[in-house]
């Protein structure tokens, strides 16, 4: 009588553990109950591009007096490149020699980040702070704010398809061909008023040459820089350029050297040659940049 009990009291907990595995293998089964997963966390917003706008940017500068120098941005050419939180940008105007630079931090989706500014050739106001929105191969909006001797400014720019052409050398080099050149004085903006860029010959070994003529016998300006190629996008790096005197060139005299850029060719013709080509360059003190063609 009392070996009974004993063999049938382990079953007990077996059968309460059969129960509760059935009850859990319902609530989660083939109906779908069970908790969601949750959502990915959302994609970093990238700014990289070409970038055009047409009558959608502004600068403003102090003058001393009142009202303050207030320049309008009517044909802006954009170029937007590399790794956060170091994504290089230059934005300039051919109209008002006005051309902003910097380094975007973060994009998430609003941007932050730092920009220089120069106006007529010359840097007004480092430090100045770049804040807005972007619409990855769409659109980009910036607004920069200074604290001195440059106010304030905008930018609305819509996003070029040509940024996703390689940046190859052949597309870029002038070796063989005709050389790149910015086609009216005036055309070349840098603190030397009324130049026009000459004779860029862009080589296989990765350097570059060219000079900036004034309407005159004088100034005339050497230029000497190195370029990268071979890049998934239609960027080329420019680096290591230094300006020698020709003839009157002044900024030769100033600091000179250690200028650094981007370029792109934004046309090409039916054989894949390059026709147009967005370039500027800047050190600490001045900015040269031109739209060239050939």
């Amino acid at each position: 009588m009392t070996s009974t009990p004993k063999k049938r009291f382990p079953l007990f907990p077996v059968i309460l553990l059969s129960l509760f595995i059935t009850a859990v293998g319902v609530g989660c089964g083939g109906g779908g109950g069970g908790t969601p997963p949750p959502p990915p966390p959302p994609a970093i917003e990238d700014a990289q591009g070409l970038f055009t706008t047409n009558g959608d940017g502004s600068a403003v500068f102090k003058d001393g007096t009142n009202p303050d120098i207030d320049k309008a941005l009517t044909d802006i050419k954009g170029m937007v490149y590399g790794d956060l939180p170091n994504q290089k940008f230059i934005f300039f105007d051919i109209g008002t020699n006005v051309l902003y630079k910097g380094n975007i931090t973060a994009v998430t989706p609003n941007i932050t980040g730092t920009a220089t500014v120069y106006n007529d050739g010359v840097v007004v106001e480092n430090n100045v702070v770049v804040s807005g929105a972007v619409v990855p191969e769409s659109s980009i909006d910036l607004t920069f704010t200074g604290n001195g001797d440059f106010v304030t400014g905008t930018i609305k720019g819509l996003f070029s398809a040509v940024y996703n052409n390689a940046a190859t050398s052949e597309r870029i080099r002038s070796f063989g061909a005709t050389p790149w050149r910015s086609s009216i004085f005036g055309s070349a903006k840098m603190v030397l008023a009324d130049m026009k860029m000459t004779d860029l010959i862009i080589d296989t070994n990765g350097t570059y040459t060219y000079s900036t003529s004034g309407s005159g016998a004088d100034p005339q300006c050497g230029h000497n820089g190195k370029f990268t190629s071979g890049v998934s996008k239609n960027i080329y790096p420019l680096f290591d350029e230094e300006i020698t005197d020709f003839g009157n060139c002044t900024i030769a005299n100033s600091p000179a050297k250690d200028y650094t850029g981007m370029a792109s060719v934004v046309a090409v013709d039916g054989a894949g040659n390059g026709t147009e080509m967005w370039y500027a360059t800047t050190n600490a003190s001045y900015s040269i940049f031109a739209i060239l063609t050939r």
